[in-house]
C-alpha cells in the first residue's frame, strides 16, 4: 500500500470513529432528567465542555514547545487567512448546532436527523468539487447515494408515523450545509495549524455564539449533577475527542468522504437504541443499515482510488486548500 493510500485509509478510519462517537449522542441524551435542560443548552454546554478539553490538551501537547506553528514555514498572509477561517468555522459550527436542534424539533427526530445527515454529503460533494476544481467521481456518488438511501429507509421504517414538515426539512438541509461548510473550512485550517489548535480556536467562537443563543432563547436550566456528567461526556467525548479525530482525518482524506462517513452515526444510534435502550426493532431497518455500510464501502474504494492520483494534482489540491480565502 502506498503512503498516500495508507494516509487515506487512516483518515477514513479516524472519521469513521468520530461518527461512531457522535452516534452515542442521542442515546446519552435520553438519560437527561431535567425538563429545563433544553436542546439549545445541551448543544451550548457540550461545545463549552469541548473547549475545556481542547485547551488543556493543547497546553500538554503544544504548549511545552516554543510556538510550534512558527517552526513550520507558513504561506504568506496565512495568519490573517487563519483568523478569518477560525471565525467562519466557528460561526458555521454554531449555526449547525442551532439549525439542527431547531429543525429536528419541527420535523421530528427521525426524519430531521436523517435529512441533515443525508444533505451534508451532498453539500460536501458540491463544495469539495468547487475547491478541488473537480466534480466528485461516479464511484463516490454511487456509494453516497446507496448510503443515503439506506439511512432514509432505516429512519422511515423505524418511525411509527412520518409527517413531512417542509419548514423543518428546509432547516435541516441548511444545517447539513453548515456542517459541510465547517468541514471545508476545517480542511484549510488543519493545513495551516495542527488539528488540535484549529479545533480549539474554532470551537471557542462556536461556544460564545451557542451560549448567547441558549441564554436568550431558552430558560435557565435546573442543575442536576447526573445531567452535568452526561453533558460533560457529550462535550469531551462526542464533541472534543470526536472533532479532534475528525480534524486529523481531514488532513489526509477528502472533505466529501469525511462528511459521508457521518452516515455511520445513525448506524451507531440504531445499535445502541436496541442494545442499551432496548427499543423494538423493525426487521426492515436492518436492510437500511446494510445499505449504509455497503455504500460507505464503495466510498472507501473511491477514496483509495483518489489517493493514487498523480502527485501534481494532489499538490494543486493542497495549494487550493491553503489559498482559500475566507
Amino acid at each position: 500500500m502506498s503512503k498516500s493510500a495508507f494516509g487515506a485509509l487512516s483518515g477514513f478510519l479516524l472519521a469513521a470513529l468520530a461518527a461512531v462517537l457522535w452516534g452515542t449522542t442521542g442515546t446519552v441524551q435520553t438519560f437527561i432528567q431535567s425538563p429545563t435542560l433544553s436542546p439549545l443548552w445541551v448543544g451550548a454546554l457540550r461545545v463549552l465542555c469541548a473547549c475545556l478539553f481542547f485547551y488543556p490538551a493543547l497546553w500538554m501537547t503544544e504548549g511545552r514547545r516554543a510556538a510550534p506553528e512558527k517552526m513550520v514555514p507558513q504561506p504568506a498572509g496565512s495568519g490573517g487567512s487563519y483568523l478569518l477561517g477560525v471565525l467562519a468555522a466557528g460561526i458555521a459550527m454554531a449555526l449547525f448546532n442551532l439549525l439542527f436542534f431547531s429543525g429536528v424539533k419541527i420535523a421530528g427526530v427521525a426524519l430531521g436527523s436523517c435529512t441533515t445527515i443525508g444533505a451534508a454529503p451532498v453539500w460536501a460533494g458540491i463544495l469539495d468539487g468547487i475547491v478541488r476544481r473537480k466534480a466528485p467521481d461516479r464511484l463516490w456518488v454511487t456509494g453516497v447515494a446507496i448510503a443515503i438511501a439506506g439511512g432514509v429507509w432505516m429512519a422511515v421504517s423505524q418511525a411509527e408515523n412520518v409527517t413531512v414538515n417542509p419548514l423543518g426539512l428546509a432547516i435541516c438541509v441548511a444545517a447539513g450545509f453548515c456542517y459541510a461548510a465547517y468541514s471545508m473550512l476545517a480542511k484549510s485550517l488543519v493545513v495551516m495549524r495542527s488539528p488540535l489548535r484549529a479545533s480549539a480556536h474554532s470551537f471557542t467562537v462556536a461556544a460564545v455564539i451557542a451560549l448567547a443563543a441558549a441564554f436568550f432563547f431558552s430558560e435557565t436550566p435546573e442543575v442536576i449533577l447526573s445531567d452535568m456528567a452526561l453533558v460533560a461526556y457529550l462535550g469531551v467525548v462526542t464533541t472534543g475527542v470526536a472533532y479532534l479525530l475528525y480534524g486529523t482525518a481531514l488532513k489526509t482524506t477528502r472533505v466529501s468522504t469525511c462528511v459521508a462517513l457521518g452516515l455511520l452515526e445513525p448506524v451507531t444510534a440504531f445499535v445502541l437504541a436496541v442494545a442499551v435502550v432496548q427499543e423494538s426493532v423493525n426487521p426492515w431497518a436492518t436492510a437500511g443499515l446494510a445499505a449504509i455500510l455497503a455504500g460507505l464501502a464503495v466510498v472507501l474504494k473511491s477514496e483509495t482510488r483518489a489517493s493514487n492520483e498523480p502527485r501534481g494534482q494532489k499538490r494543486l489540491e493542497k495549494a487550493n486548500a491553503i489559498e482559500l480565502r475566507f
